[in-house]
């Protein structure tokens, strides 16, 4: 049924979906007396309305994916704050990942996590003078989150090596460091224009030659030929491999 449409239009319809039964349930059952927002009983339906018409949005335009991160940061909060003190954490850690995953965080990572979470406990403070148990427990499970998705991720990136060691040896035909390690490219006798080319890659995970043209100020001619360039001289044989190459390591500036 669901088979040729997209994963990420589907995890936006369905968000949608569930934050409109949300709004029904806002107006007609749901029981504001343990809230910490004022006026919650017009403010919670007022989230989640505009969040559900705001995925339906993006299930048409799915592209404006840093939207996806702030209807969930904007949930996240109000959730919490609305005494769903495990939904509102997931919600808003969930934002972030997909800040991630759409790569949003390749640059300034440290700033603009410094700022997200920031938000996040600045707002989390409203709880700490009217209920210090609820706060800590918020704090906690936020901690527990975080640390999960590290763990997670550790793991599945050392899954996925394991389940496709062929892949993953003989991504490139240079001995190479181990997997996870620094990457100094000026080793491979790259020139300073295939350097910023491929850091570009490693920071935006995309090998569009207008892009890159734009990025390392050239012409899409010269940057098929540095391309060709930099596939020889590490080692891959396509713009596939060269990503999946450059994930496997941190790259020195």
């Amino acid at each position: 049924m669901f088979k040729n449409i997209p994963h990420e239009r589907l995890m936006i319809f369905f968000a949608a979906v569930v934050q409109a039964v949300g709004f029904i349930i806002s107006i007609t059952i749901e029981d504001f007396s343990a809230s910490f927002i004022p006026y919650a009983e017009k403010i919670v339906p007022v989230v989640n309305f505009s969040g559900s018409l705001i995925a339906f949005i993006l299930v048409i335009f799915p592209q404006f994916r840093v939207t996806q991160s702030i209807v969930l940061f904007v949930q996240g909060i109000t959730m919490t704050l609305n005494a769903q003190l495990f939904l509102g954490p997931f919600l808003y850690s969930m934002g972030i990942v997909l800040l991630f995953c759409n790569g949003y965080l390749q640059e300034n990572k440290k700033i603009k996590i410094y700022i997200i979470l920031s938000i996040w406990f600045l707002s989390t403070f409203i709880i700490l003078p009217q209920n210090l148990s609820q706060f800590i427990m918020i704090i906690a499970y936020s901690l527990f989150i975080t640390f999960m998705y590290f763990y997670i991720y550790g793991a599945v990136f050392k899954s996925l090596l394991s389940l496709f060691p062929i892949s993953a040896k003989h991504i490139s035909s240079l001995n190479l460091p181990d997997f996870g390690t620094s990457l100094n490219l000026t080793e491979f006798g790259l020139s300073e224009r295939q350097i910023k080319i491929v850091k570009h890659i490693a920071k935006t995970n995309s090998t569009s030659y207008k892009e890159l043209a734009d990025a390392a100020i050239t012409s899409e001619s010269t940057i098929k030929k540095d391309m060709l360039e930099i596939f020889k001289k590490l080692g891959v044989e396509n713009s596939t491999s060269l990503k999946f190459f450059l994930s496997l390591y941190k790259i020195e500036d």
